[in-house]
């Protein structure tokens, strides 16, 4: 069961790992201004058959500094993938916008939460929690899997409000370093379709991993946005106010604008 568990969570890195690097590429490719030298058709180089290899020594190995260049930043922000939901009758598909970088995820209590909503005119619409986990398949049993958003969702629409006078709403969902942006998005297209949702209405996702929530959890939040959508605030009750706030354990949490980190090293 452990051997399963460990080998799961290897796939799972290495799966984050790639889709953080594809995802950071394409931030940073919005920000080059260049040219690109035309490379020369003519080949320069000689046959493998002339290469000598030499092989690998343990000793050649040098160990790297994790807290260096995109590692780091990586590893000490809270990332947040933002996106759309386009939906009809029956159907839900999440589209992934944008990659952004934040220092730090920060906490705020309710009294400034609720402040904030309500003087937008926003509110909470459910909030939900859930957990990962993978049963190994025994002599007559199938393997489970159970996604940690997806369990989140459940959670939520047991006390979901209707919604369907609402014409804006956000799925805030918060997870560990290993939360997967393919089960989000598998999750909100789950939470559209459970709950009482004008068609009309705009919706969209923010998925936050940061390294203080415990892997394999996550908790999802769905808020609706009022008409001002914070107008007359700033910082983190904008941040509220515009719908996007955490719930988990009883504590909440936002990302305020101004903490947007936009270094490359």
């Amino acid at each position: 069961m452990n051997a399963i568990t460990e080998t799961m969570n290897c796939s799972r890195r290495v799966s984050i790992g790639c889709m953080m690097m594809a995802l950071v590429a394409m931030t940073m490719m919005k920000c080059v201004v260049g040219f690109s030298p035309v490379v020369s058709i003519r080949s320069n180089t000689k046959s493998s058959s002339n290469l000598n290899y030499v092989p690998a020594r343990e000793d050649d190995f040098v160990e790297g500094d994790v807290s260096a260049g995109g590692v780091g930043l990586a590893r000490d922000s809270a990332i947040k993938i933002v996106g759309d939901i386009k939906h009809k009758p029956g159907k839900a598909d999440s589209f992934p916008k944008d990659l952004l970088r934040y220092n730090n995820l920060l906490p705020v209590d309710e009294a400034t939460v609720q402040s904030a909503l309500k003087s937008a005119g926003s509110t909470i619409l459910c909030t939900g929690q859930g957990v990962e986990l993978y049963k190994a398949p025994g002599q007559t049993t199938n393997k489970e899997v159970y996604q940690g958003p997806k369990e989140a969702v459940k959670d939520a629409i047991t006390t979901a409000a209707s919604a369907m006078e609402s014409e804006t709403l956000v799925f805030n969902f918060l997870g560990g370093d290993d939360l997967m942006l393919g089960e989000v998005m598998d999750a909100c297209g789950e939470l559209v379709l459970a709950l009482d949702i004008a068609t009309k209405a705009n919706i969209s996702f923010n998925s936050v991993s940061h390294k203080s929530i415990p892997s394999g959890t996550c908790t999802v939040t769905a808020t609706t946005v009022g008409g001002s959508a914070g107008d007359s605030l700033s910082g983190a009750e904008k941040a509220i106010a515009q719908g996007e706030v955490y719930s988990r354990d009883g504590t909440w949490y936002t990302l305020e604008e101004s903490d947007l980190n936009t270094a490359n090293e």
